[in-house]
């Protein structure tokens, strides 16, 4: 039969932006500024401006303090490996990037919702004229439902984009390609330690590296006083599902 564990992280949390110091907030992470730090998104968060960055510590099991977090069983066995995600932020203009280093020996994913690793996240929209203001989803993971890929589970699959300027959930048009506008306003990538959907070895981790265009969804963090933004990310962590007992 199948085995799998999953243990969801979640972490609620504000990310502020400003040029200067300001009061601490116990609601808050600070997101440092890095004017023109360039940073290449190919997951492995070498550039300088990340050694600066404001860090957050998700593990699963524990309260990791404010902003506030939680945790959720969800495969119906307890989690051995349990999820240990450093999240790193910082703010280049108006791009806000973040850094996602995660502890896991069994990456990967399926079709099948729960079961599969990476993040979802959402920034509620201040574009909206109503109140409160709706979310702005972004999933960014191994979930693979209604594809036309006919093999969500490959050795050696990456993660991609679901949500709002991700690809659109639905089998007559998830094959076509994000727009340009789409991978303009979110885009990323993952650098595995090991090799995903595979139970052959165990491995070691995975990173992200994310940006997101702050402007498209409300936002300002150029303005002298920086802004607040309203931001959420779970980590699905969901170990040797592909195992056999």
């Amino acid at each position: 039969m199948r085995a799998g564990l999953l243990a969801a992280s979640i972490l609620c949390i504000g990310v502020s932006f400003a040029a200067m110091a300001q009061a601490q907030r116990a609601d808050v992470i600070w997101a440092r500024q890095a004017p023109g730090a360039v940073i290449t998104l190919d997951g492995v968060l070498d550039e300088p401006a990340w050694g600066g960055a404001e860090t957050k510590l998700i593990r699963y099991g524990v309260n990791n303090g404010n902003p506030g977090s939680g945790f959720q069983e969800e495969g119906g066995r307890l989690a051995k490996d349990s999820t240990y995600a450093l999240v790193k932020f910082l703010v280049v203009g108006n791009q806000l990037y973040m850094g996602v280093t995660v502890r896991d020996s069994s990456i990967g994913g399926s079709a099948i919702f729960n079961r599969f690793d990476g993040l979802l996240m959402s920034i509620k929209d201040h574009t909206s004229l109503g109140a409160p203001k709706p979310p702005a989803e972004y999933f960014y993971s191994w979930w693979y439902p209604d594809t036309c890929d006919h093999d969500p589970s490959a050795v050696g699959k990456l993660p991609h984009f679901l949500g709002k300027f991700g690809y659109p959930t639905a089998p007559t048009t998830q094959c076509d390609p994000r727009t340009a506008a789409q991978i303009a306003a979110w885009d990323g990538a993952t650098r595995i330690q090991g090799i995903s959907n595979s139970d052959a070895a165990v491995d070691t981790g995975y990173t992200m590296e994310m940006r997101f265009d702050l402007g498209v969804v409300g936002y300002d963090a150029t303005k002298v006083a920086g802004d607040v933004v309203e931001f959420s990310v779970s980590v699905y962590d969901c170990d040797w599902f592909g195992l056999r007992l």
